[in-house]
């Protein structure tokens, strides 16, 4: 008895695909020939703002160029300014201590006489004279003392700094006595005067 052999499976047959290219039908003519590609063309509007945009970029650049250069003007200018002003400064400095100076010497004269012959009278006349030069260097370049005697308390130019009570109205609020002296220069206030104001007590 002969063994038979079963038959070789065969091969399936795969499908054959075949691709169609239909892309000539939408590019060309035809006869399917390829068609150049146009220029893109933007709308005249669109061009229009694209060309102003440009030019507003190019004033911008130029602005800040400009405000550049003009900052760097300014900060020349200031530094100048502020130089001239310290050297304006220093020569006001100068000139006033040059008119202080002799003043303390005459106080340091009056010191040295008082001590060498132990008179205090002489030390008191020295310091008064002192005092009279200083006040009328002070007088001279528009320093000036503010009068207290006799008026009432103005807050503007006063610093209550005691109060005594009084049994008298009509001189509530009056100055009793000045305890340090004020000073304007130029009628603005330097320095407010201490005084003791009397408060009416009912």
């Amino acid at each position: 008895m002969t063994d038979k052999k079963p038959p070789a499976p065969q091969e399936e047959e795969k499908p054959k695909i075949t691709v169609v290219d239909r892309r000539h039908s939408m590019l060309g003519d035809e006869g399917g020939e390829a068609v150049e590609p146009v220029e893109e063309r933007l709308p005249t509007y669109v061009e229009r703002l694209k060309q102003e945009a440009a030019e507003k970029d190019k004033r911008l650049r130029e602005y800040i160029a400009a405000y550049k250069e003009n900052s760097s003007a300014t900060d020349e200018l200031r530094v100048r300014l502020t130089r001239e002003n310290e050297n304006r400064l220093d020569l006001f400095k100068a000139n006033l201590f040059a008119r202080l100076l002799p003043i303390l010497d005459n106080l340091k004269r009056a010191a040295q006489a008082a001590t060498a012959s132990n008179d205090f009278e002489s030390l008191k006349q020295g310091i008064e004279l002192v005092i009279r030069q200083y006040a009328q260097e002070l007088a001279d370049n528009g320093v000036k003392e503010i009068p207290t005697k006799g008026r009432r308390f103005d807050p503007k130019t006063d610093e209550a700094f005691i109060t005594v009570d009084t049994p008298n109205p009509d001189e509530d609020g009056s100055i009793v006595e000045e305890l340090e002296p004020g000073y304007t220069f130029k009628e603005k206030l330097i320095k407010a005067a201490k005084v003791k104001v009397a408060k009416f007590k009912g």
